[in-house]
């Protein structure tokens, strides 16, 4: 049996919830939902050990999000957009989501 890809789901926006909702049917991935309760949620996140984090554009760009990359340079950081239905994966490419498996698939790209 394959290993689950981990999804952080940072942030609790209406818009990222839907997210969850259809992601919880695919058996590919383990979801992880977390708020910023915390000073210390780069160290939170990074204690899961997540292959990709994601969070709503819309919501203001996380400030743990360089502390991440620096010390997991593989993580996927992936900012979603309500508005346009764009995907931005913090490498600097965009990428368009027409469907829930287009999501699956850019998480568990290497």
């Amino acid at each position: 049996m394959d290993e689950k890809s981990r999804l952080v789901l940072f942030g609790n926006s209406v818009f990222l919830a839907g997210i969850k909702a259809q992601l919880e049917h695919a058996p590919a991935l383990e979801l992880i939902t977390m708020e910023a309760l915390h000073m210390d949620v780069a160290d939170q996140i990074s204690d899961h050990r997540p292959q990709a984090v994601m969070f709503d554009l819309t919501m203001g760009y996380p400030d743990f999000a360089t502390a991440l990359l620096r010390e997991q340079p593989g993580l996927l950081l992936i900012g979603v957009d309500p508005n346009s239905n764009e995907l931005l994966v913090l490498s600097g490419r965009p990428r368009q989501a027409l469907s829930v498996s287009d999501l699956v698939n850019v998480i568990q790209q290497k």
